[in-house]
């Protein structure tokens, strides 16, 4: 399992990496450049934003490497920790110390990490059942379906950006388990597979959950649809883990518990660190605003 972890671990610090060199480069495009597709004009000229880009590509690799090593059970929770690196990463390239309450509520989720990492249970593995892949591929994707369309009926922002945040961690758990199961089909060859479902609908589900992660963003405060879309990143990649590979999560009830419990101190960390981004957005704004300000 060791492997598993240091390749999950590597890709969540520079998927974090990515994503502060991303924003860090969108904050300090200017305004009128920011909206639809204008943006990518000034993003393209900023060589922080393209190895940012980079980095996203490498941090795919890590994370398939990981699956191809260990149990989706495992992995994807490690995965969702990458905000504590983002919070540090950034922290970095501003040149400061996070605040306290940063660092305990990184303490918070590293903690429920190293719980659940040292109660999971790393079962044999199985051959995938591709006929019960397809089953919860469609269930999930029914699920999110019906949901996005009764986003209509939704009044509150905050409804609307859970609804959305639920929905696209639906979806990256599912892109999660299907790339697990792209890399199982890789020994008869890439031709063999890409006639296979799916590598293409790995494809499709990651575009939408990407779309739907971008309208929840919009749609509210970010420490209300990121701890709901972490939450049910896992759940539906440990369901996939259970469902398609045969994986068994847990030893015993003892287990069980240990690991609700360090699942749900994820979770509340996860949020307050949410929380300190969305805070720390008027004022990262204003530094990037004022005049004579660099670019990277």
């Amino acid at each position: 399992m060791i492997p598993a972890i240091l390749a999950a671990l590597a890709s969540a610090a520079v998927f974090a990496g990515s994503t502060a060199l991303q924003h860090r480069a969108a904050a300090r495009t200017p305004g009128d450049d920011r909206s639809g597709l204008r943006i990518f004009g000034p993003l393209v000229r900023r060589p922080s934003w393209l190895v940012g880009i980079a980095m996203s590509f490498l941090a795919f690799c890590l994370h398939a490497l990981a699956l191809k090593l260990g149990p989706l059970g495992l992995v994807q929770p490690i995965i969702v920790s990458s905000i504590v690196f983002a919070v540090f990463i950034r922290a970095g390239l501003d040149r400061r110390l996070p605040p306290r309450k940063v660092l305990v509520s990184s303490a918070i989720t590293w903690g429920g990490l190293a719980l659940f990492i040292a109660t999971t249970h790393a079962s044999a593995p199985k051959p995938p059942r591709d006929s019960v892949a397809a089953w919860f591929v469609g269930l999930a994707v029914a699920v999110v379906a019906v949901t996005v369309v009764s986003l209509g009926k939704v009044a509150t922002p905050e409804r609307r950006g859970l609804l959305l945040g639920a929905s696209a961690g639906i979806l990256f758990g599912l892109v999660a388990g299907l790339i697990k199961l792209v890399i199982s089909q890789l020994h008869s060859g890439v031709g063999a597979m890409l006639t296979h479902w799916p590598v293409w609908a790995m494809i499709i589900v990651g575009v939408a959950a990407f779309v739907l992660n971008q309208q929840a963003y919009q749609a509210t405060r970010l420490s209300v649809s990121m701890p709901v879309l972490n939450i049910f990143d896992v759940m539906v990649a440990i369901g996939f883990g259970v469902a398609v590979f045969g994986e068994q999560p847990f030893s015993s009830p003892v287990t069980l518990v240990a690991e609700v419990v360090g699942l749900v101190a994820m979770a509340v960390g996860v949020r307050q660190l949410a929380h300190h981004e969305e805070s720390s957005k008027p004022q990262e704004k204003a530094r990037t605003d004022a005049p004579g300000t660099a670019h990277v």
